[in-house]
């Protein structure tokens, strides 16, 4: 068996900038390029080129299709890229979505790239599916669903009979729509790169949370109150919405309108519509049945820039549903300055808010925020709810992990900030699972 040599040159204790060098003999690929956000020099970083030359790559492998994971990706051809971008299908769809997007909401006043650099990325992108082997020179590549989004992946790579995984962001359990995590693995692994963005904590019980998201719901209605949700535009959205298709069809929340204020949200939805083979049993059966598990009374997907900001001259109660997620950007900041200083006002947040964000600081309890240019007082009430994350917790980590085979097996702990990523590398050592490094910005390791 031959050496294969990791070099971590992003998400190295922190959330976001996924990007890992892997060299197998003479063939280079790169694992994910994402966007770094969250940092006081954000456009710096992101900018500042690889050491070493891309055009040595002769591949880039996405995980899936979130900023952080592929927000640099359009800047490769630009420098010298010339080999294959090779995801699941899927992600290939969702990640022109946020290539695009990401031109349109650039925080940086001038974009990182234009649409010229994603066409020239997109001519080089080869969309694969789950469990479909591919070969990169003599290095034999496979993508296991992850059960995060839609075309979220574990990587599997073979070099020589050396075999490595990146987990990419590992999804929840019973996860409604996409099925859960792959555990059925074969072969013994020798070498793991696992996420930990939640690897210190638990999350809400989902059932529980969904309790919770009822409750709030009556609450709006009968306060007559306004229901403000900052939520990704992939996976999020689409899971909200299928929590409220069950509470107003099931009529255990009264119906009211719900808008979802974000033009690539309701693209994204259009995209998990079309890739019903990734879904899971129970919501294929729900199709069939003829109810349709994206779509009910009272949903109103917004468009135009003018509807987006009418929505403020409807009668509460009613939700919004809005990007950014980590209300960095996008339309959300628009309802949140009209709203955040309502006591009727509930500021919903449903997903990971990195570090710097206005999400953090509203969830941290700051009383008195910055909403673009403005001071706002924070008379809202700010709900946490993080049972509806899309990444795994730190017990189901240490579950996805105990199902790889192999002895000594080396953990290698990254996308996480590091009070995370310790309580993680923690665990698979008392686990026994081998042995477990928090792995540090342009670190090396040879497996």
């Amino acid at each position: 068996m031959s050496e294969i040599k990791l070099t971590f040159y992003g998400a190295a204790e922190m959330v976001t900038g996924s990007c890992t060098l892997v060299e197998c003999g003479s063939t280079r690929l790169l694992i994910d390029y994402g966007l770094i956000q969250g940092t006081d020099n954000d456009k710096a970083e992101n900018l500042r080129p690889l050491p070493f030359s891309v055009s040595e790559l002769d591949a880039v492998i996405l995980t899936h299709g979130h900023l952080d994971h592929t927000g640099r990706v359009p800047l490769l051809p630009g420098s010298g890229f010339k080999g294959r971008i090779i995801t699941h299908a899927a992600s290939t769809e969702l990640a022109t979505l946020i290539w695009l997007d990401s031109i349109r909401l650039s925080d940086y006043g001038k974009p990182l790239y234009d649409e010229k650099a994603v066409n020239k990325t997109l001519e080089l992108v080869q969309g694969i599916e789950y469990n479909q082997e591919i070969e990169v020179n003599d290095v034999k590549i496979t993508l296991f669903d992850a059960g995060h989004i839609l075309g979220s992946a574990h990587i599997l790579l073979n070099y020589k009979g050396k075999r490595v995984i990146f987990s990419g962001d590992i999804g929840v359990k019973r996860t409604p729509i996409i099925r859960d995590p792959f555990t059925q693995w074969e072969r013994n692994v020798h070498a793991v790169v696992i996420e930990s963005t939640y690897g210190d904590r638990l999350h809400k019980d989902r059932e529980k949370t969904v309790e919770e998201f009822r409750s709030k719901i009556d609450t709006a209605v009968n306060e007559k109150g306004i229901i403000i949700i900052p939520a990704f535009a992939i996976g999020r959205t689409q899971e909200i919405l299928y929590h409220l298709n069950h509470l107003i069809e099931r009529k255990t929340v009264k119906p009211l309108p719900v808008f979802v204020d974000s033009p690539m949200g309701n693209r994204v939805t259009q995209i998990y519509k079309k890739y019903t083979e990734c879904y899971d049993g129970p919501t294929k059966a729900q199709i069939l049945s003829g109810d349709l598990p994206l779509q009910f009374k009272g949903l109103n997907h917004v468009i135009s820039s003018s509807d987006s900001r009418s929505i403020c001259e409807t009668i509460p109660p009613f939700i919004v549903i809005a990007g950014s997620g980590m209300c960095n950007g996008g339309r959300v900041l628009h309802h949140l300055q009209n709203h955040i200083n309502q006591d009727n006002t509930v500021v919903m947040f449903v997903g990971y808010q990195g570090e710097g964000t206005l999400g953090r600081r509203l969830i941290e309890g700051e009383k008195n925020v910055f909403i673009g240019t403005e001071m706002r007082e924070v008379r809202a009430s700010i709900a946490t709810l993080n049972g509806f994350s899309a990444h795994a917790d730190q017990n189901e980590l240490i579950q996805w992990a105990r199902s790889i085979p192999g002895k000594a097996i080396r953990w290698f702990v990254n996308h996480g900030e590091k009070k995370a990523a310790e309580g993680l590398s923690d665990a698979i050592s008392k686990e026994g699972l081998g042995e477990s490094v928090i792995v540090k910005k342009g670190m090396s390791v040879t497996v």
